[in-house]
């Protein structure tokens, strides 16, 4: 039976010009200012259905976290212009549950919410104690989880799964306990949604590691297998590099620098 093909849309939904290095890659230089990153949700259209993966944040849960942004839209709002109502969407995928991947769950009101055991276990249990570890969690955004496994809408993933025919969900781990990145079959091929396992290019091009983690040479071993698995640059998505807004044609004419096509061919 041939896998479905899936159409991924990226939706911009906050973005930032400039950043410090330090806190950009480990061992960067304070002070130094280097391009700073976007932020994405993203939509899979395909096999008679849509798949949300990862709820963006807000402007308030970024204030709150002490985060400074530039907010273009609410993802939900995104999703009306490609023609995806986020209030009767069935199924979210989350990559991981730091903050900017966790906020407007409520705009998915019907949705079931996918993530993998570790993510839960790590924001839920031990690793919590250490205080660096929740510098990108919010307890309210781990209390709607809670509340959301207690409503009967989570669901678990064990490491490496087909969520759906062409949706692979795969366990990488590294930048979070539980961080995963998605396989998705399209019509250039199966594109690597890497999400956080790799916030920017530089992380898998060089091996530079990104300043945030939870484990460093699990987050290393994550970028060469997401080279491995995507096979060419062009088949994997770092998840905030400012340079997919650049190379991926619009979803629709008037959605430029806002929704992108990921399962086109880009122009680097």
């Amino acid at each position: 039976m041939s896998l479905p093909t899936y159409e991924i849309h990226a939706i911009r939904y906050a973005t930032q010009d400039l950043r410090d290095e330090s806190h950009m890659f480990l061992g960067g230089q304070h002070g130094k200012m280097v391009q700073g990153l976007d932020f994405f949700t993203y939509a899979l259209k395909g096999g008679g259905r849509n798949w949300i993966v990862d709820t963006g944040m807000t402007a308030a849960s970024s204030k709150r976290m002490g985060r400074a942004y530039d907010f273009i839209c609410r993802p939900s709002e995104a999703l009306a212009q490609i023609g995806i109502d986020a209030a009767s969407e069935p199924d979210v995928i989350l990559t991981h549950a730091h903050f900017d991947h966790v906020g407007t769950l409520e705009d998915y009101p019907k949705a079931r919410f996918h993530i993998q055991d570790e993510e839960m276990i790590h924001v839920t249990g031990r690793d919590m104690t250490i205080r660096p570890f929740r510098a990108a969690y919010h307890p309210d955004d781990v209390k709607q989880l809670i509340d959301l496994l207690y409503a009967d809408r989570m669901v678990f993933h064990k490491g490496d799964v087909e969520i759906a025919p062409g949706i692979e969900f795969i366990l990488v781990g590294g930048h979070s306990r539980g961080q995963a990145v998605l396989r998705v079959h399209t019509q250039r091929g199966w594109v690597v949604l890497a999400s956080d396992a790799v916030h920017v290019y530089d992380e898998t091009d060089f091996e530079r590691p990104f300043a945030i983690f939870h484990d460093l040479q699990a987050m290393i071993e994550g970028y060469r297998r997401l080279n491995r698995l995507a096979g060419h640059r062009d088949l994997l998505i770092a998840g905030h590099d400012a340079r997919v807004t650049k190379a991926f044609p619009a979803s629709a004419p008037g959605l430029e620098g806002r929704v992108m096509r990921l399962d086109l061919p880009p122009a680097w």
